[in-house]
């Protein structure tokens, strides 16, 4: 029997009915971040299947707005499901409406506001973070770094020795000072 004869002849009942994992397919068609999504424009009916282990595999059509597209194979439980698509027309279609799920998922994304004000440094926990001592400022002055005080074998050390802007040296914990933005001024 031809592969056409079987995709228009396929048992299209929900007892012959799988379930489309869109993951998979967008992952066939060169897309990573497809969601597994509850759909119905995309169909996957069995053409042969047999039990392996606790699941079903086989083989199965695919079919857009009930439209054929592909078909694949699944030897095993363990196995990849192979596709074979029946032109690239129809895999871009599935592309392009996969792509679409994608696009209408609300993101989950934190918005902020590019006006507000945020200074101009940062913190940091412990001396081994710093990388570089050039921004560093003492309540709003500008301090040298003359030596980070271990007294932990962790990396979690906290005091640092500077030098403060009229040549006095002090101890003080890194927390205290503030690191200026890798930004040209």
């Amino acid at each position: 029997m031809k592969l056409i004869d079987i995709v228009n002849k396929i048992d299209k009942s929900t007892q012959n009915e799988d379930e489309v994992n869109t993951e998979s397919i967008g992952y066939e068609l060169g897309l990573d971040n497809v969601p597994y999504a509850d759909q119905d424009r995309i169909k996957c009916y069995w053409i042969g299947n047999w039990y392996c282990t606790d699941s079903y595999v086989g083989y199965r059509a695919y079919f857009i707005d009930n439209e054929p597209v592909a078909i694949s194979t699944q030897l095993g439980r363990k196995c990849e499901e192979n596709f074979h698509w029946f032109n690239l027309e129809l895999a871009t279609k599935v592309r392009e409406y996969l792509m679409s799920l994608t696009l209408e998922k609300e993101l989950n994304i934190s918005i902020c506001d590019v006006n507000e004000d945020i200074g101009d440094s940062y913190n940091i926990e412990f001396n081994a973070q710093i990388l570089n001592s050039d921004r560093v400022k003492l309540n709003n002055e500008k301090v040298e770094i003359l030596e980070k005080i271990k007294h932990t074998p962790y990396g979690t050390d906290t005091k640092i020795r500077i030098k403060l802007p009229d040549g006095k040296e002090k101890n003080v914990d890194v927390g205290d000072l503030r690191f200026g933005f890798h930004v040209t001024r």
